[in-house]
């Protein structure tokens, strides 16, 4: 890949309470990414239209107004440019997606992504789309539908929670029980200029179940079940019990985020290793596992 991307169009409408502010106001206290003074710039190069045309910054908004903010190329921080396969047919493709690559565009990725390295790996597979997530630093199994077919029946059973799903992770510590269920709420919260998930008391029920597999002086190995499907729901859970990730820079005790830690910063170990689902044309269970080369460590 090259360094530049081909940049990228965002899409916005104004709902009713961005009603009367103006083109600058909006984009300021929306998307908290950039400052006035980029935002500015932006609007007075063109970048933002508002129903398609050039605008200015002190122009009203209207309830429904549609806006566009044309990103230009940019350079996309390197990340992984390969991926392995654990299952395929004409229907679904599972991958097995190394950690540090982010699945959909976000952020600074557009083209250094794992649906754009799936699409551009075969004629077979540029329909094909993820039918759940995993974060950018968690490496492991992730199924995708290759039609709009079976991307619908997949994105179902996540949806009512019917696939099967074991995660392996080294856990900073020694003193786990064997066995625990953790049922931490979760909820959205500001954490800087953004808004990440976290433990909270206030947040959404939240059910994992987590296995000790191996113990060591400092650390253990646990295989972990998400019950629930909430975001960085395992780092979360597993701090919260006392037992971070090794590795994991953001969540710390009691499943809070560091203050002074970017979200998308990874270097934790936390591998997705087995996937089972329902078939979504045939009549059987689709079972796959992988093993990240840590777990000997």
């Amino acid at each position: 890949m090259t360094d530049a991307n081909r940049g990228f169009v965002y899409r916005a409408q104004v709902g009713p309470d961005g009603a009367g502010a103006t083109v600058l106001g909006f984009h300021v206290a929306r998307f908290r990414h950039s400052g006035e003074a980029e935002w500015r710039t932006a609007i007075e190069l063109g970048r933002v239209r508002v129903n398609g045309r050039a605008t200015t910054s002190d122009t009203r908004l209207c309830a429904g107004d549609e806006l566009e903010f044309h990103r230009p190329p940019w350079d996309e921080p390197a990340a992984p440019t390969s991926f392995g396969v654990a299952f395929e047919d004409e229907h679904v493709l599972v991958v097995i997606k190394p950690a540090g690559l982010q699945v959909l565009p976000a952020g600074p990725f557009l083209a250094r992504t794992l649906l754009e390295l799936v699409r551009a790996s075969s004629v077979e597979r540029t329909d094909a789309a993820p039918a759940h997530r995993l974060g950018r630093g968690t490496s492991g199994l992730i199924a995708f539908g290759k039609n709009a077919a079976a991307r619908a029946a997949l994105a179902r059973q996540f949806r009512e929670f019917v696939p099967r799903k074991t995660y392996l992770a080294w856990v900073a510590g020694a003193s786990l029980p064997q066995s625990l269920h953790v049922r931490t709420p979760i909820a959205k919260l500001a954490h800087g200029p953004l808004e990440i998930f976290a433990a909270a008391s206030e947040g959404r029920p939240s059910f994992t179940r987590v296995r000790v597999l191996r113990r060591e002086s400092d650390r253990t190995l646990v295989a972990t079940q998400p019950i629930t499907g909430r975001p960085d729901q395992l780092r979360i859970h597993l701090a919260a019990a006392g037992a971070p990730i090794v590795g994991d820079p953001l969540f710390g005790p009691g499943g809070r985020p560091k203050s002074d830690v970017p979200p998308g910063a990874g270097g934790y170990l936390l591998h997705a290793a087995a996937l089972a689902f329902r078939h979504p044309t045939l009549d059987h269970w689709v079972k796959t596992r992988s093993l990240p080369d840590w777990v000997e460590r």
